[in-house]
């Protein structure tokens, strides 16, 4: 027994001594550790995807999932189930499996941002980078849709930093007192919902060119008792604009300016400002490049969608505004650690 053992210990030392005299050892040490990371994020995402945890908040049998599911290849289902209960995300008793992670505990659960952001590593965010040779080809303006096919789960993951920007609409909304708001880029309503709630005299138009997401957002307003004063529209704010003939004395823009041509962001500003009342505010709202891996991913992303969508630099947004005719009243950062800025700006002249 000993003798074994000791042949074992010497395997495992000369594996060991090998693989440091062929590669990086901390390299390769590393690499591991972004490999399980990475089955982890894979695993959550195709969870997700499949909306199978909220099935294992109770325990099942294999033969309840199989049945659940119309699996035709229980092979394959018992070795995704035999992943998550060795990442500790599913408790395995023999065939037996239920949900235990934190994050799968989450999921299971219905939060919608954790479901978005891990559908979207699945359908959208692993993409520019497996095709990014491809993309080095494409002509201007080539690239990916993403933004049109998954706008639903675009418009959800951006709500990461919801309460972060809601308490500048809050506090902008308190301070201006409006009569009449414009949300340009609404998606699903959160922040045309939360000026609604800061002022019971507002009333808010919304925008969105994503029909499926203004839907979703109209039924939350009405679920919330605040559709009365709230219209949403589907459609370019630049074709409604001029047809609606509402004035506003506060239009936001958050979360939304990258989609915009960044050849024609100041045309977009003073378009805003005509409907602007005299004294009327912009709020914009937006990460800005560059400054954080996120801001770096996220500008990345944008670069390799279909049309000509990109990140603003900080400078780049204060200057195009100063020259669409605006004065910037208020300058911060929104998000600690990210470069993630709201600006409040008057239209002048």
């Amino acid at each position: 027994m000993l003798r074994e053992r000791l042949t074992v210990a010497r395997s495992a030392l000369s594996g060991m001594s090998e693989t440091v005299r062929q590669g990086h050892l901390p390299a390769r040490a590393l690499a591991i550790g972004d490999s399980r990371g990475l089955v982890r994020a894979l695993f959550l995402a195709s969870a997700a995807r499949a909306d199978l945890l909220p099935y294992l908040r109770s325990e099942r049998s294999l033969g309840e999932l199989i049945a659940h599911t119309g699996c035709r290849r229980p092979d394959r289902l018992r070795a995704w189930l035999g992943v998550g209960a060795d990442l500790g995300e599913l408790r395995r008793r023999g065939d037996r499996y239920r949900v235990v992670g934190i994050r799968g505990r989450a999921l299971a659960g219905g939060d919608k941002l954790l479901i978005a952001h891990y559908r979207s590593m699945l359908e959208y965010q692993v993409g520019p980078y497996a095709e990014f040779e491809e993309l080095l080809a494409d002509e201007p303006g080539q690239g990916r849709g993403d933004l049109g096919r998954y706008a639903d789960d675009i418009a959800r993951v951006s709500l990461a930093a919801a309460p972060f920007v809601s308490s500048m609409v809050r506090n902008t909304v308190a301070e201006l007192r409006p009569a009449r708001i414009l949300d340009v880029g609404c998606g699903t309503g959160i922040y045309t919902k939360v000026a609604l709630e800061s002022d019971p005299g507002v009333h808010a138009d919304g925008i969105d060119l994503a029909e499926d997401v203004i839907r979703s957002a109209r039924q939350e307003l009405a679920d919330s008792g605040l559709s009365s004063r709230a219209e949403l529209h589907v459609g370019d704010v630049r074709d409604w604009l001029p047809s609606s003939g509402n004035k506003f004395e506060l239009v936001m823009l958050l979360n939304n300016i990258y989609y915009f041509d960044r050849t024609r962001r100041q045309e977009l500003y003073r378009e805003l400002g005509a409907s602007l009342v005299d004294g009327g505010q912009l709020l914009v709202v937006t990460m800005t490049a560059p400054g954080s891996v996120a801001a770096a991913h996220l500008h990345f992303m944008l670069i390799c969608q279909e049309g000509t969508a990109s990140l603003p630099e900080r400078a780049e947004l204060l200057s195009d505004l100063a020259a669409a005719g605006y004065q910037t009243i208020e300058e911060r950062n929104l998000v600690p650690t990210e470069p993630f800025v709201g600006i409040r700006a008057r239209r002048v002249g």
